[in-house]
């Protein structure tokens, strides 16, 4: 059963919406380097808050402290919830009910996902982008290196 009180996790900025995806070569696209740096580091960190935590398989309501700057408001989201998904925090991102974006005097950003296991519509849990995977024990040196770069970096 699914718990009514909030989810309270911490993470570093995820890099711009523009920034997320890169061309190949042949044509199309695939996750950037520094996008899929940020979804390492900050999944550890997830999983590190998150142990023992049931994932949510219910509507929710999402609140987001960013930083102020100038970034669009809109452009935190999706890597938020692609990152909550793939760790699994939530089983489909596509359940949140209400979102709420706060800019604020802060270096990193805090989600709080309120359970709404009563409202109805649920989607069903999405394909993990991790299935049939291996994901190793922990991150690498270069993966926490170009986290703490990240976390330095202030969007302006």
């Amino acid at each position: 059963m699914t718990s009514d009180r909030p989810i309270i996790l911490t993470i570093p900025n995820p890099p711009s919406l523009n920034k997320l995806w890169a061309r190949k070569g042949g044509g199309g696209r695939t996750k950037s380097r520094e996008y899929r740096a940020w979804l390492t580091a900050a999944g550890w960190e997830v999983r590190r808050q998150a142990v023992g935590m049931v994932p949510l398989a219910c509507r929710y309501d999402m609140t987001i402290n960013v930083p102020i700057s100038r970034r669009d408001t809109g452009n935190w989201e999706k890597p938020i919830g692609d990152l909550l998904q793939a760790v699994g925090v939530v089983t489909n991102d596509g359940n949140i009910h209400a979102l709420i974006v706060c800019p604020m005097a802060r270096n990193d950003c805090m989600v709080a996902l309120t359970p709404l296991p009563d409202m109805g519509g649920v989607r069903k849990p999405a394909r993990s982008a991790y299935e049939g995977r291996t994901i190793a024990a922990k991150p690498t040196r270069k993966a926490m290196d170009k986290m703490a770069a990240l976390r330095q970096r202030v969007p302006f």
